[in-house]
Order: structure tokens, then sequence, then C-alpha cells
């Protein structure tokens, strides 16, 4: 995309994507990047400026903020930025969730004179949880976020719900909202390495999940092996063993006497987790809520190639059950048992609906996707700063 400037020669709409990280591994800087990337392909040019903050005081991280958001407008000026474009997590953004940060940023880029569009990864942390600490953080992100709508001149979403949310809450500035699902942050997998034996892998990629989940999943394993249905569970991704997430899953699995016990990757590469991925038989997703288009282990797992099956919940996200891209169940042992013997007994079951997913994941949870609904966004916010 090109715009014209009062007898200027056309040029690319340049793009500044902003963002802070706390920690080293970081998905939504991930997710930045290569939606960069994607841009690019669509003929928008995008620089990043981001803050990988490293300071652990409240004085060090105040230091941080200030030296970034102290240079950031000239540097954006330098890059003869266009248009911002902001991702928001607003636990990057805070001091023990207090979110401190969000102030400067804005202002920063309220004085570069830049039009904002602002993904929004995490805004709010929801009510009723984690007693007083989790009151402070519901009600001071939610304060916050009355001057991120404010600022921005619209915002994206990576869900339908999020979406109805923003526009129900009266408190709010009114801004156009679109929504584009997440996408997988690993690259394909390698060519397919089966164990030697004939046991089947089950691979879960992300398991921090409570009790009642846990004891789903290996209640639902205990049936297959009822069934002579020989299968293990492999455990993908942070954080691996040793951890208080290991022991709830291991503690499970002795206690329904699981002839094998889960086995944990640990944090991998990119690579090295996109081949687990595809190193398996069938694939889980056990959110609670069903599977919702703001997950990059959905998008991932997906994007793998292997058949999924994953739980109902109340945030199921009918375009992916209507497509078939992956097993929908209701959350028992007995209907998740069901639908992987079904699948693990059946090849040419399991290669139907891991094209389906895949396919699914191509058209509607790639970055290629994403990029193409915020280009149409930015394209709108700086034809209108143009007006």
């Amino acid at each position: 995309m090109t715009a014209a400037g009062d007898g200027r020669s056309q040029r690319s709409v340049r793009t500044a994507a902003l963002g802070i990280s706390t920690t080293a591994i970081c998905g939504v800087r991930d997710h930045a990047a290569l939606l960069a990337q994607a841009l690019e392909r669509e003929s928008w040019e995008c620089s990043m400026h981001w803050l990988d903050r490293r300071g652990g005081s409240l004085r060090a991280a105040r230091a941080e903020i200030h030296s970034w958001t102290g240079g950031l407008p000239a540097e954006l000026a330098s890059a003869r930025s266009d248009v911002a474009l902001l991702h928001y997590s607003v636990f990057s953004f805070s001091f023990r969730g207090l979110p401190l940060f969000v102030h400067p940023t804005l202002a920063a880029v309220r004085s570069a004179q830049l039009p904002l569009v602002t993904i929004l990864h995490e805004f709010v942390y929801p009510w009723r949880r984690d007693g007083l600490r989790g009151a402070a953080w519901a009600a001071s992100q939610r304060a916050l976020l009355i001057d991120v709508m404010r600022t921005s001149d619209a915002v994206l979403t990576t869900t339908d719900f999020q979406a109805e949310w923003l526009a129900s809450r009266r408190w709010l500035a009114k801004r156009r909202v679109a929504v584009a699902p997440v996408f997988s942050n690993l690259p394909a997998p390698g060519p397919i390495r089966r164990a030697d034996d004939d046991i089947a892998t089950i691979g879960l990629f992300g398991y921090a999940y409570g009790q009642a989940t846990v004891s789903l999943v290996v209640d639902a394993l205990r049936l297959l092996e009822d069934r002579g249905v020989r299968a293990r569970l492999a455990l993908l991704g942070a954080p691996g063993r040793p951890s208080a997430t290991a022991d709830a899953w291991l503690a499970a699995a002795s206690g329904a006497t699981l002839t094998h016990a889960p086995s944990f990757s640990g944090t991998l590469a990119a690579q090295e987790l996109a081949d687990a991925l595809g190193a398996c038989d069938v694939l889980l997703f056990v959110d609670p809520l069903g599977p919702n288009s703001r997950k990059t282990t959905l998008a991932a797992s997906l994007a793998s190639g292997r058949p999924l099956v994953a739980i109902d919940g109340p945030r199921r996200w009918s375009e992916l059950a209507d497509a078939g891209a992956a097993d929908v169940v209701a959350p028992t042992p007995s209907a998740l048992a069901d639908a992987l013997a079904g699948l693990l007994g059946d090849e040419s079951a399991r290669a139907a609906l891991a094209s389906r997913g895949r396919t699914f994941a191509t058209q509607s949870m790639s970055a290629a996707h994403a990029a193409h609904v915020i280009a149409e966004l930015l394209g709108d916010v700086v034809g209108g700063s143009r007006r």
C-alpha cells in the first residue's frame, strides 16, 4: 500500500510496532515480530521499537521505562513512522500487576503525534479472583484501559467475546474494533519421527491447568487403557520437570495407576517444539473455556498438521467447530476417551481431521490473515489522519 501527500512522491506507509516484554521468552514479542514480517508482505513497512525490561525493582523498572519512552518520539521521527501499532499486554506495562507504565507509553505516542492502532492481547484482569490483590489488579487495569481506548484510533482483539465486552462498556471510548485470531509462533514441523514401539503418543501443548482438568485427562487415559489402547501422554513446553505443575500431573497419573507416566519436554527451541508436536499421533486442547481464538497453543496445534481433540466450553469458537478443524467433545472422561480411541484406531480419520485443522489454521489463524485485518485498520487510521 502507498500513500500520497500534497505532491510528494508515493511511498510505503511506515508502521512502528511498540511493546514491552518482561521475560526472555515472550509470546507477544514473537507475535509482533512475525506480524511485522507479514505486514511487510502486505506492503507496509514495519519497524520494531521494543523494550525488554530487565530491572527487578520498582526503581529499576521506572528508569527503564523513562529512558525508553523519553527517546521514543525522536526514534519514531527518525524512522519516519506514519502510524503506531501498540502491542498491549497489560502485565508487561505493570509492576506487580499494577499498570504503572501505561501513561508514560501513551504520552510518548501522543508526543510523536502519530495515529495509534492498539492490539489488545491481554487488557483486564477478571473480577473475583485472587482476593484483594486480584481486585486491585482488576480495578487499576480497567482504569488505565480508559486511557488506552481514548488514545487509540482503533483497536484489535483476538476474540469476538473480547470485542463484545469492549463494546458493552459505557465507560470506554467507542472505537472501531476489529478481530483477528492469534497465530502460531512456531515453524513448520520437520520430517516426522515416530517412536519405534506401538504405543500411541497423545500430545498436550500447554498443560498448566487446575486439578479438575488434570483429572479429566488422566481419567480418560485410564479408560483408554481399560479398553486395551496403548498410549502415553506427552506434555510439551514449559514449565517442564521439575515443577509444581508436573507434580500434579504425575500424582494424578500415579493415582489412576497409568502404565505410562506422562513425559515432559520442558522448554524447547521453536523448531524442536514444532517437531515434538508433529511427532504426536493425536493432540489435545483442554482449556476449560473451550477452543478459542486467543490461544497460541491452539493455533500451533492446528498448524502442526496433527489431528486435534478439544474439550468443549463456554468460549468455544463456533467458526472452528463448524469447520470441523478439531474434534470438539463434551468435557467428560468418557467423551474424551471415545474421541481418542476412535482416532487412534482409524488412520484415515486422523489424516482427514489433521488436514482440516491445518487448512483452518492457514485460512483463519495465520500471520497473513492477521496482517490483512490489521492493514485494513491501519489504512483507515492513516487515511483519516490525513483528511
